[in-house]
C-alpha cells in the first residue's frame, strides 16, 4: 500500500489543529456560514473531530479525526477521476476498499455528509503511524492518467490549508475583499490564544461580535468576554 506525501503536513494532530484554526478564522471573518470555506466540529459523535473545505467552487474535502487515526476525503470536481468524469458514472474503482475498518465505519455512518459518491482521492493515517497511504487505485490511475491527474486533486485542495498567520492573510484578503489584517491578530488564533471582542474587531471591524463568540464558544474555542 503506498504511502502519500503531499504537504509539509506530517501528522494528523497538526493537520487537526489547522483545521480547528482555519474554521476559527473564517468565523471571525464571516458571519454567512454558506460563505466560509473551513469549517469544524470538535464532536461530530463522541470521539470523532471532523473539519472540511468548500471552496464554493464544487470542490470540497472532509477530515475525520478519530482515536484509531485520521482520514481525509476529497473531490476536485474537474479531475479525470470524478465519477461525473467516468463513463460508467461510478466512484473510481477500489477508492474506499482498503481503508480501515475502523475509519470506514466512521465515514460510511456519515454518508450525506461526507459526501461519499463525490470523491477524487481518499487517504488515512492509522494509529501512532506517521505515513499518510492510500488504496491500490493510486496505481490504476497512475497507469491511466498523468501522475498530475493521478492525484485526484489533493494537493490543489489541501493547499486552501494555510500554515501560517502569513499564508492565511494573503488568501483572506482577496477572498474576503477584506482591508490588510494585522498578522499580530491572526498569530494569536493561530498560538491558540482565547479569542477577544478586540481581536475580532480587528480582522472584521464590521462583524457582530457577540454573535462570532457565542459561535466560537458553541464550537469549542475558548473566549474572553471582556
Amino acid at each position: 500500500m503506498p504511502n502519500w506525501n503531499f504537504t509539509s503536513i506530517t501528522d494528523s494532530d497538526t493537520l487537526h489543529q489547522y483545521m480547528r484554526i482555519l474554521a476559527a478564522l473564517d468565523i471571525i471573518m464571516s458571519e454567512e456560514e454558506w460563505l466560509r470555506v473551513h469549517r469544524y466540529e470538535a464532536e461530530l459523535q463522541p470521539g470523532v473531530a471532523w473539519g472540511s473545505i468548500d471552496n464554493g467552487a464544487g470542490d470540497h474535502l472532509h477530515v475525520l479525526f478519530t482515536e484509531s487515526g485520521a482520514l481525509i476525503k476529497g473531490f476536485d470536481h474537474e479531475s479525470p477521476l470524478s465519477p461525473h468524469a467516468r463513463e460508467d458514472g461510478e466512484v473510481y474503482p477500489g477508492m474506499y476498499d482498503e481503508v480501515p475498518g475502523a475509519l470506514k465505519a466512521v465515514l460510511q455512518g456519515h454518508e450525506e455528509r461526507m459526501e461519499l459518491d463525490d470523491v477524487t482521492f481518499c487517504i488515512w493515517q492509522e494509529g501512532n503511524d506517521p505515513e499518510w497511504k492510500t488504496g491500490s487505485w493510486i496505481q490504476q490511475a497512475l497507469m491511466e492518467e498523468s501522475e498530475d491527474d493521478a492525484t485526484g486533486g489533493a494537493d490543489f485542495l489541501l493547499g486552501y490549508i494555510e500554515e501560517t498567520p502569513e499564508a492565511f492573510a494573503d488568501w483572506a484578503e482577496g477572498y474576503y475583499e477584506s482591508h490588510e489584517l494585522p498578522l499580530s491578530a491572526i498569530a494569536e488564533v493561530y498560538e491558540g490564544k482565547p479569542v477577544t471582542a478586540n481581536l475580532i474587531k480587528q480582522l472584521c471591524p464590521e462583524r457582530n461580535v457577540e454573535a462570532a463568540l457565542n459561535e466560537l464558544q458553541q464550537r469549542g474555542y475558548i473566549v474572553e468576554r471582556r
